[in-house]
């Protein structure tokens, strides 16, 4: 059984998860479906499947604290026509998972969800690489794969991502004078972030109030990798990078892909 973290206290949860319900897939096809997986614990966990070639690499995407895998339903074709399948993973609580969110459930289940999609991509012919994918609080699973099984996450992808939590907590509402515990005790993402020597693409806007550029440049310097590139979006805040930077965002993934695959 997972240890509970120190930030599981209803005063950070609180803050860090803003579960809702989110849409099925209105018209299923053999390329667009939701999948369901059981967590450690017996829980629902819901991934929402984009799929498009059988050759090309997979992005394993963790979105953000206030969105559900059908906040993707548009963007998804822009995303998997970077030369991508994409499954979007939903955390305890959001869409259609089942569960109460927690900062310990949210790093084990993403263990669970890669541990149960690898597979069943193989068993349905796509052999492409697997890329780990996380945008601002889906930073924490998406680094914590790629620190976990280097071997098995060939790149790792991070947009308007967090460095450390507790200066996170302190930005979307947490009092000073609650105590935070170390960062060692959560995510830890930029701890993780330097034992990674993959592939890495760190997206980040320069006016982003809620996660500081200086973070994303902090997890960038942190990396090991010496494949890595940095691309900062201008005239752009945490919730508008992807279409503020539209072009350059895909063009960036486009040429992860082409890398994964030559």
């Amino acid at each position: 059984m997972t240890e509970p973290s120190p930030f599981d206290r209803l005063e950070f949860l609180s803050l860090l998860f803003h579960p809702r319900p989110g849409l099925p897939v209105l018209e299923e096809s053999d390329r667009c479906f939701d999948l369901f997986i059981p967590s450690h614990d017996g829980e629902r966990l819901a991934v929402r499947c984009h799929l498009t070639d059988k050759a090309l690499p997979t992005l394993l995407f963790f979105h953000g604290n206030g969105e559900v895998a059908s906040d993707y339903d548009e963007a998804a074709s822009h995303l998997t026509g970077c030369g991508f399948n994409l499954i979007i993973a939903e955390y305890r609580g959001y869409g259609l998972s089942r569960g109460e969110p927690s900062v310990t459930h949210m790093l084990a289940d993403a263990r669970k969800t890669f541990a149960f999609v690898s597979p069943w991509l193989s068993k349905k012919g796509y052999t492409g690489p697997m890329v780990a994918m996380g945008r601002s609080l889906g930073s924490a699973p998406a680094i914590d794969l790629a620190a976990a099984f280097p071997d098995k996450v060939r790149a790792l992808v991070i947009e308007s991502g967090f460095a450390r939590l507790g200066p996170l907590l302190r930005t979307i509402g947490l009092p000073h004078w609650v105590e935070l515990p170390d960062e060692s005790e959560g995510p830890a993402n930029l701890a993780k972030i330097s034992t990674y020597p993959g592939p890495l693409l760190i997206i980040h806007a320069h006016e982003d109030s809620i996660i500081p550029f200086h973070e994303g440049e902090d997890l960038f310097a942190a990396s090991p990798s010496t494949e890595k590139q940095f691309l900062g979006i201008r005239h752009a805040g945490h919730n508008d990078i992807f279409y503020v930077g539209f072009r350059d965002y895909l063009e960036s993934l486009a040429r992860l892909s082409r890398r994964l695959m030559s």
